[in-house]
């Protein structure tokens, strides 16, 4: 979207006055637009415990104005342009820091995606009015095309890591040791199978 300009008359700069040009070293205003005049017409300076002489901003008779329409169409063309600016803004907030060929982590769902397409484009070909989407697809292969906006508390850049599964058996459970009873090393057969029958339940 190009720039709205006035056609200001050369010598001329723009003022702090919304909407006002200086000429560029006027002997009144010195180019600022404006000068200071007081209630007085002989203003004094201030002495010990006087209060100071006020001095109040009047503009100059330098400056220049464009024609009312010129500053109407001028005026809405900003208006236009500050609206498509703070537009394109919401949009590069809303995709983040996704990239075609991206590989990122979805903190709603917790699966990971690679962004294949970011598209743009102006509704009506109003340039205030710009709309996105982004196509993905997920690790097992589904595309899905949204326009869900990039949120920083869930989604990452940096997908985490495979979960590293269950700890394994520590060797003392898997490989117990020797009972020692002398009532299950007793030489007696019957000794045994009693020892065997009440005591390993």
């Amino acid at each position: 979207m190009a720039e709205p300009t006035i056609h200001v008359p050369e010598g001329y700069c723009p003022t702090r006055l919304r909407g006002l040009w200086a000429l560029i070293g006027c002997l009144v205003c010195g180019g600022d637009g404006e000068f200071l005049v007081s209630d007085r017409d002989d203003p004094i300076e201030p002495s010990d415990g006087d209060e100071p002489e006020p001095w109040y901003p009047q503009p100059c008779d330098c400056l220049w104005a464009p024609p009312p329409h010129e500053l109407r169409a001028f005026n809405a063309a900003q208006t236009r342009l500050w609206r498509h600016r703070k537009r394109m803004r919401e949009v590069f907030d809303a995709i983040g820091p996704r990239q075609v060929g991206g590989i990122y982590w979805d903190g709603y769902w917790h699966r990971r995606y690679l962004v294949e397409t970011v598209t743009f484009r102006f509704r009506d070909g109003d340039l205030t009015e710009p709309d996105w989407s982004i196509t993905i697809r997920w690790d097992n292969a589904q595309r899905t095309t949204h326009r869900t906006p990039w949120n920083p508390r869930y989604d990452s850049t940096t997908p985490p890591a495979g979960s590293p599964g269950a700890a394994p058996a520590p060797p003392e459970l898997r490989y117990p040791a020797a009972v020692s009873c002398r009532w299950r090393r007793s030489r007696f057969a019957l000794v045994r199978v009693i020892h065997h029958a009440f005591c390993t339940r």
